[in-house]
């Protein structure tokens, strides 16, 4: 495989798998990259070996599923890596008790699993957002928990950006009717643009703002966001104008971008009376989590003609039956929580945990912390 190029509550993007917290090896739904294994010994230019060992023995560093094959060759440079992608059948759970390091996408870590963990030092989470950890189980062991912010947040704007095309252009409905022989006239068709049109974002994070760059750019948008821990000031240099109520935003927007984390605070937070403020001729895009937005609610609204259209990357349970609701609709696009998978985020998230477990280990401070009283109460 070639080599790639490219190094809170609310506002902070994540990204996460459905996967329950306790270390069993995620399933697989066949969606997962096709990244090869490096070849032991292959040269990495401008890294230095690890420096962790102790009385000259490695310290043992588990991945539990696929990272790019560059961030693998830094690992065992000067880690002993147990990497359980050729390990068919073994689990998290069978080697946490040797382990200091651990990296992990979206297979689960909980305070039971903790417990087994003695020597552990490190989880390096391969993406943004990490509640498959059990976070404070990890702090009370002192178990630094770090993630990778920035890494992802180009590609999951850009398939944000993508979705919004393919609503607005009918792009997937005249695909599938050509396909399928069943093509209609061209009118039936018709598309919008997206040129002026109101961008309005739910969170102004890494991956809010970067759409937001985007839309203005390529489609002279009108950028509004609301997001309660983003200030004026803040969201004005960003280029967004700051809605105080989430209500006020829903009613002025043409397309609706849902950039948040999943919490308590935005647990269905788009939900029936939600959609209801929304004008008949917008259009709804998720690619941050399941949970957030009304399933349910949003397909009676796209059935009813309610809603324009919408797309969603996440869902509540992934991947979605078959006989999802939403999936039915020709004005709905679903895919498969695929939204930062790409070859550049891919590369980016490996060399990041692995810079991550290096640095912890050679006794230095992480760079992205989740839980940096760890280091401050050191």
């Amino acid at each position: 495989m070639s080599r790639l190029e490219g190094p809170a509550l609310f506002h902070r993007d994540r990204k996460r798998g459905q996967t329950p917290l306790n270390g069993t090896a995620a399933v697989s739904t066949g969606l997962e990259p096709r990244i090869s294994e490096p070849a032991v010994g292959s040269a990495m230019a401008g890294h230095r070996p690890c420096q962790c060992r102790t009385d000259n023995v490695p310290k043992k560093v588990i991945v539990s599923e696929a990272i790019y094959p560059e961030g693998l060759e830094v690992l065992r440079q000067g880690c002993d890596v147990i990497y359980l992608p050729k390990l068919p059948g073994q689990t998290l759970g069978d080697h946490i008790h040797e382990a200091h390091g651990v990296v992990v996408r979206v297979t689960g870590i909980d305070r039971q699993l903790l417990e087994k963990a003695p020597f552990l030092r490190i989880i390096a989470k391969h993406g943004v957002g990490y509640d498959n950890i059990d976070v404070q189980a990890a702090t009370r062991k002192r178990v630094v928990v770090t993630h990778t912010p920035h890494d992802n947040a180009q590609s999951v704007a850009e398939h944000n950006l993508g979705l919004m095309i393919g609503l607005s252009k009918r792009l997937i409905v005249a695909d599938r009717a050509l396909r399928t022989a069943s093509a209609r006239r061209r009118e039936d068709y018709m598309g919008v643009e997206l040129q002026g049109k109101t961008l309005g974002l739910v969170g102004v994070g890494r991956i809010g703002s970067t759409l937001a760059a985007q839309c203005r750019a390529a489609f002279g948008m009108e950028v509004v966001a609301f997001d309660p821990y983003v200030d004026s000031q803040r969201a004005a240099s960003l280029g967004v104008t700051k809605i105080d109520r989430l209500d006020d935003l829903l009613g002025r927007t043409d397309y609706l971008v849902v950039c948040v984390p999943l919490t308590a605070q935005t647990a269905n937070l788009i939900g029936e009376r939600q959609l209801g403020l929304m004008k008949p001729e917008a259009y709804l895009v998720n690619s941050s989590r399941g949970g957030i937005v009304d399933e349910d609610a949003l397909a009676s609204h796209l059935a009813e003609g309610r809603l324009a259209g919408a797309a969603m990357d996440v869902f509540g349970h992934e991947p979605p039956p078959a006989d999802h609701p939403l999936l039915g609709l020709a004005n709905f696009i679903g895919t498969p929580h695929i939204a930062g998978m790409t070859h550049q985020s891919m590369h980016r998230m490996g060399m990041t945990v692995a810079e991550e477990i290096l640095r912890v280990l050679g006794g230095q401070r992480a760079r992205f912390p989740v839980n940096s009283q760890v280091f401050d109460e050191a």
